[in-house]
């Protein structure tokens, strides 16, 4: 019988974006700043990626799902109700103890998910944290926005299992 596949998602910027196109920071921080404000809404500032949430809620039960992320705005309610029940588990740098452009990390974080580092598919939108990955020996893809193309790659890999 084939393994289930196991793949690690970067939340800011592949699962979350900023409503404002041409912010260029981190969302954690952004985040953080305007959630002082009184009349502050998270989705007033922040979108879902609705075309990969609603791809890996259709097919969870191909794969084991992860979050790694650096931050926290993972844990507001917005979120929590969006994600909930499809990602087995969400890590943060903070878990690990290392940053993402550490390869050490990956390997801590494949210890801690319980598979080789070649088993696991990491995406993330930063090169570093892919190039980090990659050297640890996760698969890895750099995620560019083209939801297609992702969808058609995680296609192709829960249908290439080992048998």
């Amino acid at each position: 019988m084939a393994a289930m596949e196991t793949i690690v998602f970067d939340f800011s910027r592949v699962i979350l974006f900023p409503k404002d196109q041409n912010y260029q920071g981190g969302l954690n921080k952004l985040h953080k700043d305007l959630s002082v404000k009184s009349d502050y809404k998270f989705l007033d500032n922040f979108k879902f990626n609705d075309e990969l949430i609603k791809y890996l809620k259709l097919n969870k039960e191909k794969f084991e799902l992860y979050i790694f992320t650096t931050g926290n705005i993972q844990n507001t309610p917005e979120v929590q109700r969006k994600i909930k029940g499809i990602f087995n588990k969400i890590y943060t740098v903070t878990d690990l103890g290392l940053g993402k452009e550490s390869s050490k990390t990956f390997n801590i974080l494949a210890q801690k998910i319980g598979k080789k580092p070649e088993d696991i598919l990491f995406i993330d939108d930063t090169l570093q944290n892919v190039e980090a990955a990659k050297k640890a020996g996760l698969k890895t893809i750099q995620y560019n926005k083209d939801n297609k193309k992702l969808i058609q790659i995680l296609e192709r890999f829960s249908y290439d299992l080992e048998v």
